[in-house]
């Protein structure tokens, strides 16, 4: 489809929420109204419509605090697929991250890796997305950890205001102290785990121990290839690789994260 000939892009409001929430179930994501939310109110959401007013496809620039921004939310349901929608919205995206002097970001699965490259983008490094069912149960309460400190530390950008996003939600569990942390928020399908930080492999291991303890049902986590003892000790739990993604950025292959702390990313969506 010739740009001249695709719908129009414009803004998303909060009255696409559940338009967006549409797009991501049709998908099978796992994202909650309250992602699309914060990637309408603290970034720039874009979407294109059918002659019907329906939601058809969307993407989303979400600038950090810090010399990148992130870009999720690409989604283009079933019949208005291969006719260049995605690629148009992403490179509304790029404009709108290049213009306040932020580089790209964005995670790929292995068939967005090669349509991205053709924009520019750069493999930085890979991750998997773990799934497995857990049977913890809820323990009291712990102080929360310095949750935005931490991550920053590990993410080479602050991203306090999703932090405090996730952190407000009511099924969030953060644990951890002054060295590291772990958290967990409920999904549309799953818990997702993550952000993970911490020092060593062997103490990120020991946060998401205790951090299934605290819920009940599927959990994802999305974990960097490189920590095959994180990996190994899932697998032993009953977990499987449901599959993969690359962090990529335009024209960088040298990631802004400290790989060295990051030990699972919040999600493909926000990095």
């Amino acid at each position: 489809m010739a740009a001249s000939s695709a719908p129009a892009i414009r803004p998303l409001t909060a009255r696409d929420v559940d338009g967006g929430m549409a797009l991501s179930s049709e998908a099978d994501w796992n994202q909650v109204p309250d992602d699309w939310r914060h990637f309408i109110s603290c970034g720039k959401a874009f979407g294109m419509q059918a002659p019907d007013g329906r939601l058809i496809a969307s993407a989303a620039a979400l600038p950090y605090d810090g010399p990148y921004g992130f870009i999720g939310m690409v989604l283009v349901t079933r019949q208005w697929r291969r006719q260049g929608l995605a690629t148009l919205l992403i490179d509304r995206c790029v404009e709108e991250l290049q213009c306040i002097g932020r580089t790209p970001v964005l995670d790929a699965t292995a068939d967005g890796v090669k349509v991205y490259r053709r924009q520019g983008f750069v493999g930085q490094f890979d991750f998997d997305r773990w799934q497995g069912h857990i049977d913890g149960a809820a323990q009291p309460a712990a102080p929360t950890p310095p949750v935005s400190d931490l991550d920053a530390a590990a993410n080479g950008a602050r991203r306090d205001r999703l932090m405090q996003d996730f952190l407000g939600r009511r099924d969030t569990i953060a644990l951890g102290d002054a060295a590291g942390f772990a958290m967990i928020r409920a999904g549309r399908r799953a818990f997702q785990a993550g952000p993970v930080v911490t020092g060593d492999e062997s103490a990120a291991i020991g946060l998401v121990a205790r951090l299934f303890a605290q819920v009940s049902g599927l959990v994802y986590i999305d974990v960097p290839t490189a920590w095959r003892g994180l990996g190994d000790w899932l697998r032993a739990r009953g977990f499987d690789i449901q599959r993969s993604f690359t962090r990529m950025a335009l024209g960088r292959a040298e990631p802004f994260c400290r790989r060295d702390r990051l030990f699972a990313v919040a999600g493909p969506e926000f990095g």
